[in-house]
């Protein structure tokens, strides 16, 4: 998706280019293998659309401390290589041929090669990790990938959980999705050896962010159209996930619940119940409510921010968290 120059995306993208170079060429040399669809399947979906969003945080997070290292190139693709890898997996998981509206690596590969180079792309990760030689970074790093695991069980075992609370939700939000955003917000502050408060605060940032920035997609999930996110209106009640647009709508609509109890027995949408589903959310105000919470935790996320001299990349990095409350894909 094109944004325009003053965007804050294409600000960050434009002010690390420089280093984003670097990680994509770090990239490329850590996806090397003999086994040729090893750096197929890698390259494949980390060339696939996405925005590069966690190693930019972490590139930020670094500027944003005036960090003159090196360490934050190789960290943000362990970042890069953990969120792909767990995304090589989701897509097993959830049966999806397509992701970001291209065909998914196991929509072309097949579902073993896909959780095979997944498990290589966690395995090079933590080589990673030993190379950089921290042992917090590899503490940190090492809870992440637990906890990304940990996400996906719990998303699992919550499948058509018609009964889920909104605070249920958000724990998989904030362990499926946001924990990546956090460890690279965080990231930047350690390898520039900042004060425990401080890193905190940034991780606070990155997982406040990274909430906001989930709750988004569940909005366009109802209220975009399909060409603008590359999947079908309502896919995640498709694949089970009682998301919290839905998780307000069913509370005060029991006729919506009735059918959403249908949609889980069934394993999927009778003929018109996808855009029944979607017209009652969106009549009982669910977006609105998820709209309202991803801006709260937006507004967290700003007041997370340490103060630093780097004005400039604190105000950037504020606007991120903006734009991750408000993007429309």
């Amino acid at each position: 998706m094109n944004y325009s120059s003053d965007h804050p995306l294409n600000k960050a993208t434009h002010l690390c280019r420089a280093a984003l170079r670097d990680v994509d060429a770090c990239i490329r040399r850590e996806l090397d293998s003999d086994v040729m669809m090893i750096p197929a399947i890698g390259n494949y979906i980390v060339d696939s659309g996405g925005k590069r969003l966690r190693p930019l945080l972490c590139l930020l997070s670094a500027r944003l401390f005036a960090y003159q290292g090196e360490r934050h190139i190789p960290l943000s693709v362990v970042v890069e290589f953990l969120h792909t890898a767990s995304l090589l997996h989701d897509d097993v998981v959830d049966s999806s041929d397509v992701r970001r509206g291209t065909p998914s690596a196991n929509g072309v590969w097949g579902n073993q090669a896909s959780v095979l180079v997944g498990d290589f792309l966690f395995s090079r990760a933590f080589e990673m990790m030993v190379v950089d030689g921290h042992l917090d970074v590899l503490a940190l790093l090492s809870k992440v990938s637990n906890t990304l695991a940990e996400g996906e069980v719990l998303q699992l075992v919550r499948t058509f959980h018609l009964g889920m609370t909104e605070a249920q939700y958000l724990e998989v939000v904030e362990s499926k999705t946001a924990i990546l955003f956090s460890a690279a917000a965080e990231i930047g502050a350690r390898v520039s050896d900042q004060s425990e408060e401080i890193i905190k605060r940034m991780a606070e940032y990155g997982m406040c962010l990274g909430v906001a920035f989930q709750l988004m997609d569940d909005v366009l999930d109802y209220a975009a159209e399909a060409d603008d996110v590359g999947k079908p209106v309502g896919h995640d009640l498709e694949e089970g996930k009682i998301t919290l647009p839905l998780i307000h709508a069913m509370a005060q609509d029991a006729e919506l619940y009735a059918i959403v109890e249908g949609v889980a027995e069934r394993g999927g949408y009778a003929e018109g119940e996808r855009e029944k589903v979607r017209d009652a959310v969106l009549k009982v105000g669910g977006v609105e409510r998820c709209l309202t919470a991803a801006q709260e935790y937006a507004e967290r996320a700003k007041r997370a921010l340490p103060e630093t001299e780097n004005s400039e990349i604190g105000q950037l990095m504020a606007e991120l968290a903006d734009f991750s409350a408000r993007r429309t894909h």
